[in-house]
């Protein structure tokens, strides 16, 4: 069989590497040791500079060309990852060629992916349009469509038509070709139709459902009005109303007789009887009371006599009315009801209705009526109704899933289905959804709640059977929280579109995510790939083995090819293509102070060869190495990079008492535990390498449980505080427990489950609030934390994580003691002995420091190192590749410095050169507008400074999940002021999508960082096409790279450059 083949295929080519490498280190004369990667990585930096990225074969066969030798018979294959298509399949209703150089998605860093099942590489091949071309739409005369743009309009339309499964896909053409305009001829030519038969748990809905980013819900809105003129009407919600805005109205006395007239869902009327028609037909109408009604307050007045009444609050009190208002906003008004009417009662009601109308247009007067919803508060204006009466609902996926979001859907399931769930707080989101669905069957049972629910219901946009939906920007989808996921895939319509330049169907795990949202995989169009979304969800043992099975991924992967054959389109564009693009290197030397800064990071991170940005380092060590390349100290404001340093001692020596104060806090809450004798071996279950972190654990270690009670008497060591609001100010979804303490409870307790048996010990002692918080989360039911064999072993682990942090912690100030010594004074290092050796120092290129700090002959401690990968001098841990040269720092050290004024030399070296920069590019361009791109918010906001202390305006966009629209403005404003010169953009606000074409020059502070190079140079390539786009009138865009000498951003640079050659020749930079 295939799969035989394959494997038989793979094992001989793998068995051939090692002879392939040890051949090269013959033929170069490496003589390096350890793992096969490492091995070939060494092979690199010898013959190649650096270290490739990419599989091992290929990586071989650069060496065997740069070294002039060839494979032998035995060299490796290449082998394709799955059967090749029968010939069948690769037929197809439009024709199509694959794409040469397909984009694919590149996950920003700040976004990673939830799931970790079916992560292989896929191998899948993209399809170009080469079909039909549609006729250019009737509406759109001033701006017709391209030739390219029409193939992808007839391939939409050929989608919509089929007659069975699937009817939608993704228009994937590249970033800046025009999807937007695509779109919306589709959605002018194709008027939204109503279902013949509603499906179950939706209403119908016959308009288009379009789900953007917040900064592009304006751009929308341009593109209509660009394309569709006077043809459109955009409708917005109104400010919210206040209570000047509504007025309350009392209602005709209503008379109880043995059963209420109408009924209430929440505070809301929800259906009148026929007795109340009867009882208001000589009322005004006004004075009527009405379906949607809510419901201010309510006095019932008995009859003669008194009675025994119960109040909102439980509380019974000899009394003849009994009344509530709206101050009572948990009241349940059913309920009340039905607990204090009597026979022959009458009951007195207002009510509360709106003044002003919900949403007005805002601009247009055409009859393609669009409404917009940017942020949280347009969204809670609405209600259901609302959302019936236009073509276009055009909305910001930062509602979906947000804190309103989830309050409005509880409140209406707690309304409407109450007495048959109770309340659904705690929920998950799944569930909701599954209950909202419900809810709407149940709204279909009477008409007159179904008109109750669409006055008085907030417009939940998943309670809809749209016509169409369409998901912009459909690779940010890879970033949704879980319940986005879950509302995004309860969204029910006849055709699901997802607009993407860079589509996420890099592996088969993303291809999945893909089909899940789309609604693709059912049983009937793809069993395998819908098989697979069952299992993923699952923790079984039987789900595991199923995907782990070789056989149902080739399946699989066959599935998601034929799926991406037939649903997914990327269309290039000449128009894009001729413009040019100009490369440029700028490269930055550190200070004295600067480069220290970044040593001491590459310490504390264990990243000793700079040369394995990628394979010999974590996502979180690049990012924190790029960090220290770009800026000196993102933590405060630095006067200058003397300053940090002096900071970084202090913070190092502040760091480790407060190890020490939660070492001694720890061990006192173990004592009132009553687990200390027990969880304390945790301390000793790593060996500490530095003496004194040794000593200070000893010392605790000994020290009985009783002293530790003594110690703390008032039990500080229980306090603990209930966090309502995350970092940004957002309430958050679910209070989180936290200890009051120096360190965060992660930090000590990594292990969820360690932490929460922790926690809740502690609470269920002294914090009831707490004990009732934690008690509700799902974890506290799989660990069944009340197990008392489970505490010791948590806190043992805490121990043992504090106990290691301590000892990082002391040898990590050693290297910066270590530093400090030996770059200020040089002539004393020359004048000291190799330890190893006894000979001088003198040589500053032959000596090496450790990680330790100590400082030895090269060729000295590399023999030491081989045979014992300990310090000669102090027995630290120190492997071979952890050696760094002396004589770099040195150098740096004793280098003349620029004399700067004491306001620029806050903002180091490489701010200080990409401002000179932008300085040079205004001056030869009065007219030139730059795009800065950095990766982190902390560093956007000191590259601001930077510039603008260099006289240049900058401008950078708005935070808050709530900024859509003045996000937009600014972008515009940066398009259209002849003022404005700089935009500042993070990857944490990237602005996906966004058309940018004033701007012609690019400019990256560093290299992006991403899980893997593919996907950082993908990222760069996105950020490129906010520039590169149709509607650039430059002839040439320009691109600057700046990159830090001699750090572990050079070699990214240069990886990246390898895996994304320049359209143009590349120019020289300082």
């Amino acid at each position: 069989s295939f799969l035989a083949l394959f494997c038989i295929a793979t094992s001989v080519a793998m068995a051939t590497l090692p002879d392939r490498v040890a051949r090269l280190e013959e033929v170069i004369g490496s003589s390096a040791t350890g793992a096969l990667v490492a091995r070939v990585v060494h092979l690199e930096v010898c013959c190649l500079g650096s270290a490739a990225a990419g599989p091992l074969p290929q990586r071989l066969d650069k060496l065997e060309e740069a070294a002039g030798c060839t494979a032998g018979d035995g060299a490796a294959v290449a082998v394709d990852a799955a059967p090749a298509p029968e010939a069948d399949e690769v037929a197809d209703a439009a024709a199509s060629t694959q794409v040469d150089q397909p984009e694919v998605f590149a996950l920003p860093a700040a976004k990673r992916r939830r799931c970790n099942e079916l992560r292989q590489e896929g191998g899948y091949q993209l399809e170009a349009n080469a079909g039909s071309v549609a006729p250019n739409p009737k509406a759109f005369k001033v701006h017709p469509l391209r030739e390219e743009q029409l193939r992808s309009l007839a391939w939409m339309y050929s989608r919509e038509a089929c007659r069975d499964g699937f009817k939608g896909g993704m228009l994937a053409d590249k970033m800046g070709y025009g999807k937007t305009a695509t779109t919306i001829g589709m959605l002018s030519e194709k008027p939204g139709q109503v279902p013949d038969e509603r499906p179950s748990g939706y209403i119908r809905n016959p308009a288009t459902l379009i789900l953007c980013p917040p900064h592009l819900v304006e751009q929308w809105e341009d593109e209509f009005f660009k394309f569709l003129g006077d043809e459109v009407q955009l409708v917005r919600p109104t400010p919210a109303s206040t209570v000047k805005d509504r007025k309350r109205v009392a209602i005709q006395p209503i008379q109880f007789n043995g059963s209420w007239p109408f009924s209430v869902a929440g505070r809301a009327i929800s259906e009148l009887k026929a007795s109340m028609h009867r009882q208001q037909a000589k009322v005004k109408e006004e004075k009527r009371l009405q379906v949607g009604d809510y419901v201010y307050s309510m006095t019932i007045k008995l009859a003669e006599g008194e009675y025994f009444v119960r109040d909102p609050f439980g509380r019974e009190e000899l009394s003849q009315t009994v009344s509530f208002n709206s101050r009572h906003h948990r009241i349940d008004v059913q309920g009340f009801l039905d607990e204090n009417s009597r026979a022959g009662c009458t009951l007195h009601i207002v009510v509360e209705r709106e003044k002003t109308l919900r949403m007005e247009p805002s601009r247009g007067e055409g009859p393609f009526r669009i409404l917009t919803m940017a942020t949280n508060s347009d969204w809670v204006r609405l209600k259901l109704g609302d959302l019936l009466s236009f073509n276009v609902v055009l909305v910001s996926t930062g509602i979906l899933g947000c804190q309103q979001h989830m309050d409005r859907l509880r409140d209406t399931l707690n309304h409407w289905l109450r007495e048959e769930y109770g309340n659904v707080s705690g929920r998950l989101m799944s569930v909701r959804q599954k209950r909202l669905h419900e809810c709407v069957d149940k709204w279909h049972q009477k008409d007159c709640f179904l008109k109750a629910a669409l006055r008085s219901s907030p417009a939940l946009l998943e309670t809809m059977w749209w016509n169409r939906i369409v998901l912009d920007e459909f690779h940010e989808s890879e970033s949704w929280v879980t319940r986005v996921r879950d509302v995004m895939k309860s969204l029910g319509a006849t055709h699901r579109w997802g607009l993407s330049g860079t589509p996420p169907l890099d592996t088969t795990d993303a291809v999945l995510e893909v089909a899940e949202l789309l609604w693709y995989a059912t049983d009937a169009t793809a069993p395998f790939m819908s098989e697979a979304l069952k299992h993923r969800k699952s923790r079984k043992q039987d789900s595991k083995t199923w995907l782990a099975d070789e056989e149902n991924k080739q399946k699989i992967h066959g599935e998601c090819q034929a799926m991406i054959r037939d649903v997914v389109r990327q269309n290039s564009s000449q128009l894009v293509e001729a413009i040019a693009v100009q490369e440029h290197e700028e490269f930055v030397q550190f200070t004295a102070q600067e480069r220290l800064i970044y040593r001491q990071a590459c310490h504390d991170h264990e990243m000793f060869v700079e040369q394995l940005a990628y394979e010999g380092a974590s996502f979180d060590t690049r990012e924190a190495l790029l960090k220290r390349c770009a800026h000196f100290c993102l933590e405060m404001d630095a006067g200058d990079a003397g300053e940090a340093v002096r900071f970084l001692g202090r913070r190092k020596r502040a760091h480790i008492e407060q190890l020490q104060q939660q070492l001694e806090l720890e061990a006192s809450r173990a004592a009132h535990l009553s687990v200390w004798e027990t969880a304390k071996h945790g301390l000793l279950a790593d060996k500490a390498q530095h003496a004194e972190a040794e000593k200070f654990i000893h010392e605790v270690y000994q020290t009985s449980e009783q002293v530790w009670k003594e110690k703390d008497p008032e039990k500080k060591s229980f306090e603990m505080q209930i966090v309502l609001y995350d970092q940004n100010g957002e309430r958050r979804l679910r209070p989180e427990v936290r200890f009051k303490q120096p360190f965060r409870d992660a930090h000590v307790y990594p292990r969820l489950n360690f932490r929460h048996v922790v926690q809740h010990a502690v609470a269920r002692r002294c914090v009831p609030r707490a004990d009732q918080i934690l008690s509700e989360l799902q974890v506290c039911s799989q660990i069944c934390c009340r197990d008392p064999q489970h505490l010791p072993v948590a806190m043992s682990a805490g121990f043992q994580v504090l106990a290691n942090l301590l000892d990082t912690a002391h040898r990590s100030l050693d290297f910066y003691t270590g530093q400090m010594r030996s770059l200020s004074d040089i002539e004393s290092l020359r004048n000291e002995q190799c330890s190893v050796c006894l000979t001088p120092k003198d040589d500053l290129a032959a000596l090496v420091m450790l990680p330790c700090s100590h400082i030895f002959h090269r060729d000295c401690v590399r023999s030491a190192l081989e045979t014992n990968p300990k310090c000669p001098y102090c027995r630290a841990h120190a492997p071979k590749k952890s050696m760094s040269s002396v004589l770099l720092e040195v150098e740096v050290a004793t280098s003349a410095a620029e004399p700067l004024p004491a306001e620029l030399r806050s903002h180091g070296s490489k701010l200080l050169a990409v401002a000179r920069r932008l300085q040079k590019i205004r001056a030869e361009d009065a007219k030139a507008k730059a795009i800065v791109f950095v990766q982190w918010q902390e560093l956007e906001n000191k590259v601001a400074r930077a510039l603008q202390g260099h006289g240049l305006p900058v401008l950078q966009l708005p935070r808050g999940k709530n900024a859509g629209r003045e996000m937009a403005t600014v972008m515009k404003s940066f398009t259209t002021s002849e003022e404005a010169f700089v935009l500042l953009l993070s990857l944490e606000h990237a602005a996906s999508g966004s058309n940018l074409t004033a701007a012609n020059h690019v400019i990256f502070v560093h290299p992006m960082n991403a899980d893997t190079l593919s996907s950082a140079v993908a990222y760069e390539r996105q950020a490129l096409a906010r520039v590169r786009r149709v509607g650039q009138e430059r002839a040439e865009v320009h691109v600057w790279r700046f990159v830090t000498r001699e750090t572990v951003e050079e070699h990214m640079h240069q990886l990246h450059c390898r895996a994304n050659p320049p359209d143009q020749a590349r120019a020289g930079g300082a």
